[in-house]
Parts: structure tokens; C-alpha cells; sequence
């Protein structure tokens, strides 16, 4: 096999960090916000109180949320999304 790459990959002691598992990320805590198509989704936030408003300033939704994957529609444009003890954050709804 002309121009393989070979791998040998020995642990060698319990010092040696050859190897590397995934067993054990450590995934950011937090609510996400992920705009999309005539939806806004929100991660990380069930049993939070959740108000979005639009570039007017008019609430377009205002719900708690039920689950930590939460998807609610919106209609497209920038929109505010405020989640109970968060930073609000804007987001460009298509």
C-alpha cells in the first residue's frame, strides 16, 4: 500500500497518554438558542419561562418550557429570546 500511513499505538504504563477515551467530555452547561426556519429551538432550559419578541418589541411567544429541546414558532426576522435567568440573545429567524 504505497503512501499508507501506518499507526502503532502502544499504551506503554498508566503514565504514557497514548490513548484517549471520550467517556469523560465535559460538555458545556447552558441554554442554547439555534434560530431556523420559522422556528426558534432552545436547549438547555425545561421548566424555564421563555419570551420572544419580535424587532418591535412585541411578544411573539411566551411559554415555560416542557422540555430541554423545545422548539416554538416564530415568524421570520430578528427576534429577542429571553429566557428566565439568561442573558437575552437575538436571533435572525428565516
Amino acid at each position: 500500500n504505497d503512501g499508507a500511513l501506518i499507526f502503532n499505538v502502544n499504551q506503554m504504563s498508566e503514565d504514557d497518554e497514548f490513548v484517549t477515551d471520550n467517556e469523560e467530555i465535559a460538555v458545556e452547561a447552558g441554554v442554547q438558542v439555534i434560530a431556523g426556519n420559522g422556528a426558534v429551538t432552545i436547549q438547555g432550559a425545561a421548566g424555564k419561562t421563555v419570551v420572544i419578541t419580535n424587532i418591535l418589541g412585541k411578544a411573539v411567544a411566551n411559554t415555560v418550557l416542557t422540555s430541554d429541546n423545545q422548539t416554538i414558532a416564530v415568524p421570520a426576522g430578528v427576534v429577542a429570546v429571553a429566557v428566565e435567568g439568561e442573558e437575552a440573545v437575538k436571533a435572525i429567524v428565516k
